[in-house]
C-alpha cells in the first residue's frame, strides 16, 4: 500500500502555491456545488473533530503560516482568512489548507465515505462514491480486490490515533487542471506537453469519534522537470513499461504515448 509512519507535525504541507488551491475551491464550489462537497447528517461529529484538531495543529505547528485573529483564520502565505465560524464545517476547514479532505467512518462493520470537500478528484465523481464502503470506492481500478482490498480493511481496523501514515501516488495528464474527472482528459498529441501528477494522502485516526480522516494534497509539475533529477525520467518510462495494460489503460498511459516519446531518454 506504499504507507509510511506520519509524525503529526508533519500532517498538512503549507507552500506559497496555497492561495492556488484556495481560489480553486471557492471557483468550484461556487459552480458545482454538491459536486464537490458532500456531507452525511451523522457525520457532524467527526466533521467538528477533524476541524478542531486541524485548527489546533495549524495554529501550533505552523504558527509562521496562521494565525488566529478577530474570529478569523489567517493563512500568511495565501494571504487569506476564513471565518472560523461557519455551518459546512468540512468545508470551511478545508478552506484553510490546499488538501481535499474526506471522512471514513465505520457503518455496519465496513468504512464507508460520509463526508468530504473534493474539488480536485484524480478521475472519479464524489457522487458516484458518497457513502460507498472502501471496496466499491476502490472497484473502477483493475486489480486492485486480488492485491489490496483485504489488506486496506485490516489497516483500517487497526490504524491508531498515535500512529498516523502518508502514502504517495502519481499520474500522468496532457493538462494542468488540478481537478481530473473521468472521459475529460484532453486528447494528446506529440507537441502536447504532459505534467506529473502526484498525490500525498495522509490517513489519521480522530480519537474521539474513531472516524478516519483521509487529506489529498495534489501537486502538478510539467514533466520536464523530472529531467532536473537524476534517474526520474528512466525510471518513469520503466514503471510506465511495466504496468500491466488493463491498469495502463485506466490510468491513460496508451493514449498518452504520442506526447511521452518528446520525454523519453536517449
Amino acid at each position: 500500500m506504499g504507507l509510511a509512519p506520519m509524525e503529526q507535525t508533519a500532517w498538512i504541507e503549507t507552500d506559497s502555491d496555497i492561495r492556488r488551491y484556495h481560489q480553486h475551491k471557492l471557483q468550484k464550489h461556487k459552480a458545482l456545488a454538491e459536486a464537490v462537497y458532500r456531507v452525511s447528517p451523522a457525520s457532524i461529529p467527526a466533521q467538528r473533530e477533524l476541524s478542531q484538531l486541524l485548527l489546533r495543529h495549524l495554529c501550533d505547528e505552523q504558527s509562521d503560516n496562521y494565525a488566529v485573529k478577530e474570529g478569523r483564520l489567517h493563512c500568511r502565505p495565501g494571504q487569506f482568512s476564513v471565518d472560523l465560524e461557519a455551518t459546512e464545517l468540512l468545508w470551511n476547514c478545508s478552506l484553510w489548507v490546499a488538501d481535499d479532505l474526506v471522512i471514513m467512518e465505520r457503518i455496519d462493520e465496513q468504512y464507508r465515505l460520509t463526508a468530504a470537500s473534493l474539488c480536485s478528484p484524480s478521475h472519479w465523481y464524489l457522487a458516484e462514491k458518497f457513502g460507498c464502503p472502501m471496496r466499491e470506492i476502490h472497484d473502477p481500478i483493475p486489480g486492485f480486490h486480488p492485491a489490496l482490498s483485504d489488506r486496506i480493511d485490516r489497516f483500517f481496523t487497526h490504524l491508531r490515533p498515535a500512529h498516523p501514515v502518508v502514502r504517495f501516488n502519481w499520474a500522468l495528464q496532457a493538462c494542468n487542471t488540478l481537478d481530473q474527472l473521468p472521459h475529460r482528459e484532453p486528447q494528446a498529441r506529440a507537441d502536447s506537453p504532459l505534467f506529473y501528477r502526484s498525490e500525498r494522502q495522509s490517513l489519521v485516526r480522530l480519537p474521539e469519534t474513531g472516524a478516519i480522516a483521509f487529506t489529498i494534497r495534489v501537486y502538478l509539475h510539467p514533466l520536464e522537470m523530472l529531467a532536473d533529477v537524476e534517474g526520474a525520467l528512466p525510471s518513469l518510462f520503466t514503471a510506465i513499461e511495466n504496468t500491466p495494460a488493463a491498469l495502463r489503460e485506466y490510468k491513460g498511459f496508451d493514449k498518452l504515448a504520442p506526447a511521452l516519446e518528446k520525454y523519453r531518454p536517449r
